[in-house]
C-alpha cells in the first residue's frame, strides 16, 4: 500500500532496486516500534510530506538518483522544509533501533543499507546466521507484467501458478539427473564386472584317462 512505498516508487520511478524493500522494511521496523504506521499519508503528496518529515529535503543529488522525469517537478510541491528530530518520532526506540532505521529510511534509494550490511547491523546481528542465508548471485525478475492491473486475487492466483510452474520444472530436472546418475552407475558396475570376469584365471575340465603308470624306482621283475 502508499504508506509502505518507497520514495522512488511515489515519484514515478520505473529503476526497482533492493532500495525498494529495504525501505518497505523500515516501514515495517518502525512501525513495531510505534505501534502504528509511520507515514499514513492521505494522497501521494501528503505521503512524501510525511516521509520529509523523518528525512528531510532531499538534494539534488537524491532528486536526479530517484530517475523519474517527474521527480523535481513534484518535489516543487511538497511543504515540509526540515525533518523532525528522531527522537520526537521513537521516543521509545533504543539506540541500535534508531540506528537501523536512519540507515534504511533513507531518501535517496542508493544510500540504504543493503540486505547483507542489514544482517549485519547489530540491532539484527544476533539473529545473523550466514549459513542459512545463501545469495541468490542474480536478479529475480517475475513474468508478471507491471503494467496489467491485476486484482489481489489475480495477482495472487497468477503468482501462485509461476511458483507451481517452477516446482514442476525443477522436479523434471531432478527426475533427469537422477535417472543419469542411475544409468551412470549401472554402466560403471557392468564394467567393473566384466573386468573382474576378464581377469580371473579359467579353469578347464581335466579327463581321467587309464594310461600306464610309470615304474617306481627301485622295483623290478624278479627273476627265479
Amino acid at each position: 500500500t502508499r504508506w509502505y512505498r518507497a520514495p522512488e516508487i511515489l515519484l514515478g520511478s520505473t529503476k526497482y532496486t533492493y532500495g525498494v524493500d529495504m525501505w518497505s522494511a523500515g516501514c515495517i521496523l518502525g512501525e513495531l516500534l510505534l505501534g502504528k504506521p509511520v507515514f499514513p499519508g492521505s494522497s501521494t503528496m501528503n505521503q512524501l510530506d510525511r516521509i520529509m518529515e523523518f528525512t528531510g529535503r532531499p538534494s539534488a543529488e537524491d532528486i536526479e538518483a530517484i530517475d523519474s522525469p517527474f521527480a523535481a517537478t513534484m518535489m516543487e510541491s511538497c511543504t515540509v522544509t526540515h525533518a523532525r528530530p528522531l527522537h520526537d518520532i521513537f521516543p521509545r526506540a533504543s539506540a541500535a533501533a534508531a540506528d537501523l532505521l536512519k540507515k534504511l529510511l533513507v531518501f535517496n534509494p542508493n544510500k540504504r543499507l543493503s540486505p547483507e550490511q542489514v544482517l549485519k547491523h547489530p540491532f539484527v546481528v544476533q539473529f545473523h546466521n550466514p549459513v542459512d542465508e545463501p545469495e541468490a548471485g542474480r536478479v529475480f525478475v517475475l513474468p508478471i507484467s507491471d503494467n496489467t492491473k491485476y486484482t489481489v486475487a489475480e495477482y495472487r492466483d497468477r503468482l501462485y501458478g509461476e511458483i507451481l510452474k517452477k516446482k514442476r520444472e525443477m522436479m523434471k530436472l531432478i527426475k533427469e539427473k537422477q535417472a543419469h546418475l542411475a544409468a551412470v552407475r549401472q554402466a560403471a558396475m557392468a564394467s567393473d564386472h566384466t573386468g573382474a570376469y576378464q581377469s580371473s584365471p579359467q579353469h578347464g575340465h581335466q579327463g581321467h584317462g587309464h594310461g600306464h603308470a610309470a615304474p617306481r624306482s627301485g622295483s623290478g621283475t624278479r627273476k627265479g
